[in-house]
């Protein structure tokens, strides 16, 4: 299988199934943890077939994980400037990610959606499966910056879902400049996973800035909660 299948695979398969999400008004997490785990499985089964997994795996050491550490609490610094700062834009980033959401639902977002069904799914699928074959294809400078190119590309439908509050074509302007920020994010886990020696220091990033940033996310809206209640309380 070749990188170009696989990525235009990942590509289709994501913005498909955002556009199915909206129009059928699916639960958008319920819909992609079933459907990323039946993707990931399938990539697994491809990967141990091809005899990809040692490659996919790599070798990592200690400082491959610090170096995880670090890009994973790099971007995720610029992502709490966004949530907490005053505005809508931090208001639809609460909203995409956290919502209305119970405190035991926030639980398993966490542990289950965001964990396991993005981080180690997306880490697998594009720094691990997608980035072997891109080496295999274009070596190794090159396979950095089209794996990034394929996880912004990714997410253009997914973003446009989430600023449902912006309207007109601004709406799809900002799918387009958050998707531009995937890829960037993307750039930096590919390069944590060719620096830091293999998959488990992207994975590392990766965890370290969703799972922080939910949290954040989170405790954002209990503030935002509050703050609306005390508006109503003072307009009473």
């Amino acid at each position: 299988m070749s990188a170009l299948l696989v990525a235009l695979v990942l590509v289709a398969y994501a913005n498909v199934m955002a556009i199915l999400s909206a129009r059928r008004r699916w639960d958008q997490w319920r819909a992609f943890t079933i459907g990323n785990s039946a993707l990931g499985l399938a990539l697994l089964a491809y990967a141990a077939t091809a005899g990809l997994l040692p490659a996919v795996w790599g070798q990592v050491t200690g400082s491959g994980l610090l170096l995880g550490l670090v890009a994973g609490l790099l971007p995720l610094a610029m992502i709490l400037a966004m949530i907490f700062l005053p505005g809508q834009l931090g208001r639809d980033i609460v909203a995409s990610g956290v919502g209305a959401i119970s405190t035991r639902g926030f639980v398993y977002r966490i542990g289950v959606q965001v964990a396991l069904a993005t981080v180690v799914f997306e880490e697998f699928a594009f720094r691990g499966v997608l980035q072997v074959l891109l080496v295999q294809a274009v070596g190794v400078p090159r396979s950095a910056a089209f794996d990034a190119i394929a996880f912004g590309l990714w997410h253009v439908v997914l973003q446009y879902n989430g600023f449902a509050s912006v309207r007109g074509p601004g709406r799809w302007g900002a799918a387009l400049g958050g998707s531009l920020v995937y890829a960037v994010l993307g750039l930096i886990l590919s390069v944590a996973r060719q620096s830091g020696g293999g998959l488990l220091a992207a994975i590392v990033a990766h965890g370290v800035l969703d799972i922080l940033m939910f949290v954040a996310m989170f405790a954002r809206r209990r503030q935002m909660l509050r703050a609306d209640a005390r508006t109503r309380s003072a307009r009473a």
